[in-house]
């Protein structure tokens, strides 16, 4: 009944009263309808199963339907999965039973946290991805590598409307994504004025981990810091278009966190050495990381990120981590035993994996680049490389006594090192006889981004660490980028691995395709 002021809208046994412009709920109203608030995603697809992921706005069940159509006329249930406080209302739910190179499309709808009543599934929250082929099956595939999102006040740009680079990645139409790490960068902010002359960000309403003002030691507010930074990345609506139209394989790197840190560490570096919580932001950051990742946490090593994943005859991707085994950054690598950055464990892991793996190509997907040097000085090296005359800090000697030779000593061929991390682009070539036998182990790195973040002027050869024998066969800088590998057929019926850079419009840039025929 509408009285001039004052509007009555019965809802349910309450009403919604707006006076004066102004709408109130009366006393007993209903909570607001449950919905999906940051998109949904895929992830970790196999030849049989796949992660799905969304975020409620609210404590519920999330539910799956699966079907090879987008009309779902034969639309199957693969359950439900909680969403809760613990995940910051995020959801994972693993389906299953699935068959190999097939597109899926999926829909994700929520339920009241005991099951009852149901959201409306609007346009988007369906999603779809293709599963892995079967290991014996070849057949060409195409996959982005993509990283550095949001760092340095360069976020979501108001002139875009956001992230728009992801709608360049989505236009290639990947069978999957490769967001090898700083998917978010904590250790940030996101003000209005953006970091150089008309760049406006759409403002972010989070601190940097970083600053000062922030207390360490207060574990809710530390948390709820990385939450914000994950919500905002998350509600860019390119991202949430690429998440609903590929699938993704995620890691992590140090601004999930902050800048050069490694998770065993009891301080963060010798300027903040007396800054009491630095254990809180490690296991919020590693926290919030698997909240939002298209990822299941596995049931005995729940925090291990490091894993292998098929993608039929001709491709298998080795996901590793460099952040939760390492040793310090600033301690000398001149010990009785290389210092770890990934850890025996880790690289006996990888061995073994080439080793056993029939694939024709091993696509290592790593935190850290292998012969350009990251960290600083100050606190020391943050990856393998340094340059002669440097102290030894860094992780050079894991690099040349531990990983390269037991790559050497399998005679490991076709493997290809991809990473993101140092903010500009090139391709490498290694060739290097590590285990002194008298044969040469030869591999590839291609190293892609920012997709939004700083960009830096590329290394020349004086600048990269001499040891592993690097040479480099592109490189450039100062323009946000990505990756973009295909492994096809080429006229020599051999399966290729192709990978060129694209900038932020999806336009491949001139004399960066390096094309591998396989061994």
């Amino acid at each position: 009944m509408l009285i001039r002021t004052s509007l009555f809208i019965a809802v349910g046994t309450a009403a919604l009263i707006a006076v004066g412009g102004r709408a109130i709920l009366s006393a007993g109203a209903p909570k607001p309808p449950l919905v999906i608030t940051h998109g949904i995603a895929s992830g970790d697809v196999t030849p049989t199963s796949a992660v799905i992921w969304a975020r409620a706005s609210s404590k519920a069940q999330m539910h799956v339907e699966i079907d090879t159509e987008p009309t779902f006329g034969h639309a199957k249930s693969h359950g439900s999965a909680k969403a809760d406080e613990a995940t910051d209302f995020t959801s994972h739910l693993v389906v299953d039973g699935l068959q190999p190179s097939t597109r899926y499309w999926y829909r994700v709808w929520l339920s009241g946290a005991g099951g009852t009543g149901r959201s409306e599934v609007a346009d988007n929250q369906i999603g779809t991805f293709t599963t892995a082929h079967s290991s014996w099956d070849s057949r060409p595939l195409s996959f982005i590598l993509a990283a550095d999102v949001g760092g340095q006040r360069y976020c979501r740009n108001a002139a875009t409307g956001g992230y728009a680079i992801f709608g360049a990645m989505q236009k290639l139409a990947p069978d999957f994504v490769i967001v090898n790490g700083d998917a978010i960068y904590g250790d940030g902010d996101c003000p209005a004025a953006g970091p150089e002359p008309g760049w406006v960000n759409i403002p972010g309403d989070f601190p940097s981990i970083a600053d000062s003002a922030v207390d360490w030691t207060n574990v809710d507010a530390v948390r709820d810091i990385y939450l914000r930074h994950w919500r905002y990345n998350r509600a860019d609506p390119y991202t949430q278009d690429l998440l609903r139209s590929t699938s993704t394989i995620s890691q992590w790197d140090d601004h999930e966190v902050i800048n050069d840190f490694g998770a065993p560490w009891t301080y963060w570096n010798s300027a903040n050495i007396n800054r009491a919580g630095y254990p809180n932001i490690v296991a919020a950051g590693l926290d919030t990381f698997f909240a939002y990742a298209a990822i299941a946490r596995q049931p005995v090593d729940r925090d291990r990120i490091y894993r292998s994943l098929r993608w039929g005859n001709d491709l298998e991707v080795f996901v590793l981590d460099a952040r939760s085994y390492r040793d310090r950054n600033d301690t000398l690598d001149t010990l009785a035993e290389p210092k770890p950055m990934l850890g025996p464990d880790q690289i006996a892991w990888l061995v073994n994996g080439i080793q056993q793996s029939t694939a024709t190509w091993k696509v290592v997907s790593s935190d850290v680049p292998i012969s350009i040097p990251t960290g600083s000085l100050t606190f020391g090296r943050d990856a393998w490389a340094r340059l002669p005359g440097e102290p030894a800090t860094g992780f050079r000697r894991e690099l040349l006594e531990q990983l390269l030779p037991g790559l050497d000593r399998i005679n490991a061929t076709n493997v290809v090192f991809v990473a993101t991390d140092v903010h500009y682009a090139t391709n490498l070539a290694y060739a290097i006889d590590a285990d002194a036998d008298g044969d040469i182990l030869t591999l590839h790195e291609v190293v892609r981004g920012p997709l939004n973040a700083v960009k830096n002027p590329p290394k020349t050869v004086a600048q990269l660490d001499p040891s592993a024998n690097p040479t480099v066969l592109y490189a450039e800088g100062n323009f946000f980028n990505f990756g973009f590998v295909r492994i096809r057929r080429e006229e020599d019926g051999k399966m290729h691995f192709v990978a060129d850079v694209r900038d932020e419009h999806g336009v491949q840039r001139p004399g960066s395709v390096i094309n591998l025929t396989p061994q």
